[in-house]
């Protein structure tokens, strides 16, 4: 392979010439590389340090004054503090600084176009490492009645960004927290920190000079004055234009109530007392006829959503599959179950079915409870005594037991079930033919919703049937004149307003179970739970 660079051909032609040097050459080559390779190395390095350098100590020359200018400048805000113990400049004793400046005002700021009103967070910490080497600008004693340290600060600001202010030490009832607030409110800057011996201001983004404060302040004026002898110029010559338009005498009445009144009773056909009559009659009548109407459609309304709330309630029972009742029943004598009885009715221990009925959960937490128990006792609240019955033989048929009894007491139905004398706990507790917890809660939904919508539809049935009857009867009344008739006009109305306050989920609120928060909790009892009331 051959290369045809002018460099790797000089140098064949070198080799070819000296080949005993060949040797000597690759050994120099290998060294000078490696030199090389180091002095640029440490060459970089040392330009990346430099440059590194330069560009931390280029801003912060910027910002640092020389010490003579500094002087100058402090001698210019007022008397120095000559107890000074740090390094030089000698910061100006702002206590011997006016505490009350006649007219003082906060100065005027005006924030710039584009400009962010706080401080970004590399500018907050860009200023905090500046105001660390900076020396500080004045020394302060007292935490109130500062409008002449103000006045000084705002006038340092013209020159400087930040102001630093070092706390006396040795001063009593110096509070650095008041002292910062009381500057913030009468200078208006930003808080760049706070500590026990310094206290450092930023002038803010939104800092004008003296300058260009009073030009502002003088424009602003002066739009004031142009704007009020536009408005005085205005009213000048809407004064000079004279009105042509005739004001009439008498009062307009035209399009008026007076005015539809004096038309009626001149010359309008003023009806006799037995039309008013017939008129309201025939008004109630048409009412009537409305309101069965009304009612007829939300009868439509509610049946639909009924077929929509067993399409729910199909969806989640198609995951419910019951076991059957076994047909190897264990049994026990009547002195067994009436001991288990009277052992079940005093157990303080309890499982608690609620809104979700029998699921998984609760198949679950029987197992966990004969773990440590023969007997399981079981506690019903806000059902009738078929559903309680549907429930304890789910119960029986789920979890494998006996069936004790089924008792009404004060806290409700107590259901006992005994888990047998051949008990073995299965390996899965929790049965996967049951509804989850959370299905088990939509299946409650559902059948709550179509209980009420099927009550609310048997309501309006009647409602609807009693209203027809009625018209029926008025209009066979209405050529006789009977009075009877407008009253019972007037009964049929007083159920108008309760039809306007039914809607979708009205009828849901009456059927909400009392005891739903207590039945979730009780469900998801462990058998730790059980072990503690032991």
């Amino acid at each position: 392979m051959s290369y045809k660079f002018s460099c790797v051909q000089l140098y064949t032609e070198q080799s070819k010439h000296n080949p005993s040097t060949n040797t000597g050459s690759k050994d120099l080559t290998i060294d000078g590389v490696r030199s090389v390779g180091v002095s640029d190395s440490v060459g970089i390095i040392k330009g990346s340090v430099t440059s590194s350098v330069k560009s931390t100590e280029n801003p912060l020359q910027k910002e640092l004054m020389d010490l003579s200018e500094l002087n100058c400048l402090l001698d210019e805000l007022g008397p120095r503090f000559t107890d000074w113990s740090g390094r030089d400049p000698m910061p100006v004793d702002a206590d011997l600084l006016p505490s009350l400046v006649s007219g003082y005002t906060t100065p005027f700021r005006l924030l710039p176009h584009s400009m962010r009103h706080c401080l970004t967070n590399k500018q907050m910490t860009y200023y905090r490492r500046l105001a660390r080497i900076v020396p500080p600008h004045f020394a302060l004693g007292r935490n109130r009645e500062l409008q002449g340290l103000a006045t000084a600060m705002v006038k340092l600001w013209e020159k400087s960004a930040i102001a630093k202010i070092a706390i006396k030490r040795g001063v009593e009832n110096t509070r650095n927290e008041r002292m910062a607030e009381e500057i913030k409110n009468l200078t208006g800057g930003t808080l760049l920190s706070r500590n026990k011996d310094y206290i450092v201001f930023y002038r803010g983004n939104d800092f004008l000079s003296p300058d260009i404060t009073k030009a502002l302040v003088e424009r602003e004026k002066l739009a004031e004055l142009n704007q009020d002898e536009e408005e005085q110029a205005r009213s000048r010559a809407s004064s000079l234009i004279v009105s042509k338009t005739i004001i009439s005498k008498n009062p307009l009445v035209a399009g008026t109530l007076a005015e539809s009144l004096a038309a009626n009773s001149r010359w309008a056909n003023q009806p006799s007392s037995k039309e008013m009559e017939e008129m309201k009659r025939d008004l109630a009548l048409a009412k009537h006829n409305s309101l069965v109407k009304y009612l007829g459609k939300k009868l439509t309304q509610s049946q639909e959503k009924v077929k929509k709330a067993e399409r729910a309630l199909g969806k989640v029972q198609k995951y419910l599959l019951p076991k059957p009742l076994p047909t190897d029943l264990e049994t026990i004598t009547d002195e067994e179950r009436h001991l288990f009885r009277k052992m079940g009715l005093s157990m303080k221990p309890f499982l608690c079915v609620g809104r979700r009925g029998v699921f998984d959960g609760t198949v679950e937490n029987m197992h966990l409870h004969w773990k440590y128990r023969e007997l399981v006792k079981i506690i019903v609240k806000g059902q009738s005594f078929p559903q309680v019955k549907q429930i304890a033989i789910n119960l029986e048929a789920e979890s494998g037991g006996l069936l004790i009894s089924l008792d009404k007491t004060t806290k409700g139905y107590v259901i006992i079930v005994y888990r047998g004398k051949n008990y073995q706990r299965p390996n899965a507790i929790r049965p996967k033919n049951l509804l989850t917890r959370r299905q088990a809660l939509a299946r409650s939904i559902e059948l709550q919703r179509r209980e009420a919508l099927n009550h609310h539809i048997w309501s309006l049935g009647e409602r609807i049937e009693l209203l027809k009857s009625q018209l029926d009867k008025m209009e066979d009344l209405k050529g006789t004149g009977n009075d009877e008739l407008y009253t019972k006009l007037k009964d049929a109305y007083s159920f108008e307003d309760e039809i306007e306050d039914e809607g979708e989920e009205a009828y849901l609120e009456t059927y909400e179970d009392a005891d739903d928060s207590g039945d979730e909790e009780q469900n998801g009892l462990t058998d730790e739970a059980y072990l503690e009331q032991d």
